[in-house]
């Protein structure tokens, strides 16, 4: 019956620790590239742009922890070798890989097309065709 004692105490002491523990586990399924913590991404509703939950910055590059794509935070566009690491250690998009022209952004990588034009975006890959506008998708596959 001591021993039941002592288990049951120690069980009590315990378990707030464990609680503590699973509940400030990070579930952040993002890495800012820039300052290379975990965040968790949130869309700025004034600009659309990709920002961090918690401080409310702005993240020009993450990258998905889970698909290991690398994202530009001002249009949600993946852009996987298309980046240059500046001498002061930032990063930028490399204007030979991704053009682009106020708010429409072109990319040419690795056979698939990316147009993104305000709130319409079209891809395009060698069997299909996507058309994203006002949130509505339509997909056209090819013969």
């Amino acid at each position: 019956m001591k021993t039941f004692k002592t288990l049951f105490k120690t069980a009590l002491m315990i378990t707030p620790i464990l609680l503590t523990v699973a509940c400030n586990k990070n579930a952040a399924k993002y890495e800012n590239l820039k300052s290379g913590k975990k965040v968790t991404i949130t869309k700025d509703p004034t600009t659309g742009y990709a920002i961090d939950s918690i401080t409310k910055e702005p993240v020009d590059f993450y990258v998905n922890l889970e698909t290991k794509d690398t994202i530009y935070g001002k249009t949600g566009i993946v852009v996987n070798n298309a980046l240059i690491k500046t001498p002061e250690g930032s990063y930028m998009v490399d204007n030979a890989k991704i053009k682009s022209d106020g708010d429409e952004f072109k990319s040419n990588a690795e056979n698939v097309k990316i147009k993104v034009d305000g709130d319409e975006t079209k891809i395009k890959t060698d069997d299909k065709k996507i058309k994203i506008k006002d949130g509505e998708k339509k997909v056209k596959y090819k013969d």
